[in-house]
């Protein structure tokens, strides 16, 4: 073969070559979506009035909810005596599962067109949503005489989607639909009054807890492999009061150990502070 025979195979090669790098890379090549598993443990302890138990719903139905995305899910679970015994998912709305968009949405306008339905969405859901959460109440009344909130936190390790390198993924690796890789993010949402009451561990005292009881509950905690990992997620406490000043400034030093080992990040604790619940799920979008 001439030398000018040899450049062309050599080229060809190398063009082909290119060929299949490009191809192999517009296969394997993906855009990165934020993801928001958002983790809701609703106090149904009998001390809450239907007043308190409104007020936590409507923190669900008109903070929450409707400022989720389309790749976001939402999981409510139960704080009761049953957090451990019979624990259950009350409402899970996986966004992911939903079809918002539409081929026939011209480009210009589909971002508007997968919002309206979206919202509309929202307007439909939200009401079931605080019904299931009302019936729930009376469903599971055998279980509302202790309050089991480490019991509900700990069973947050099955909902949440764990750490691996770089970010949270689902089962602990990436999250793939289609073209789109999904990264999450665990916020987990405490609506109580963070007035821990069970047969093992007691707050409901006239000073709560102790700093010796806090000692104290921490190492037996740990002992029983009763602090979960929860590394990466973002903890909101709406809800939080007592009897007097010294039982909320008590009980609020135990959560605040008790996340610091647990790894997570308590962004927000104290009575009225869905607020700030509402500004960082605007601001995380």
């Amino acid at each position: 073969m001439s030398i000018k025979g040899l450049t062309f195979v050599k080229i060809f090669a190398c063009m082909a070559m290119l060929f299949l790098i490009l191809l192999f890379a517009s296969c394997t090549s993906f855009v990165e979506k934020k993801r928001r598993v958002l983790i809701v443990l609703l106090d149904y302890s009998a001390s809450n009035t239907e007043l308190v138990l409104e007020s936590y719903i409507s923190v669900i139905t008109e903070t929450i909810f409707p400022n989720m995305k389309p790749y976001d899910c939402l999981v409510v679970v139960p704080i009761d005596e049953g957090s451990k015994m019979r624990p259950v998912k009350l409402v899970y709305e996986d966004l992911v599962e939903k079809q918002f968009s539409r081929r026939s949405d011209g480009f210009a306008h589909a971002g508007d067109s997968l919002k309206k339905r979206f919202m509309d969405y929202v307007k439909e859901t939200a009401p079931k949503i605080a019904e299931t959460l009302k019936t729930q109440k009376h469903i599971r009344k055998e279980y509302t005489e202790y309050t089991d909130i480490l019991g509900a936190i700990h069973q947050t390790t099955n909902l949440i989607e764990f750490n691996t390198a770089g970010g949270t993924m689902r089962d602990a690796e990436d999250f793939v639909l289609g073209k789109i890789r999904l990264k999450s993010e665990n916020i987990i949402v405490l609506l109580s009054d963070m007035i821990q009451d069970s047969r093992e561990y007691n707050f409901n005292r006239k000073h709560g807890v102790t700093a010796d009881q806090t000692t104290a509950y921490l190492t037996d905690l740990k002992k029983a492999n009763g602090i979960p990992d929860l590394s990466g997620c973002t903890v909101f406490a709406i809800g939080a009061t007592g009897r007097n000043s010294a039982q909320i400034d008590n009980i609020h030093l135990f959560w605040t150990e008790y996340f610091k080992n647990t790894n997570a990040e308590l962004a927000s604790y104290g009575y009225n502070v869905d607020g700030k619940l509402r500004k960082y799920l605007i601001a995380t979008d």
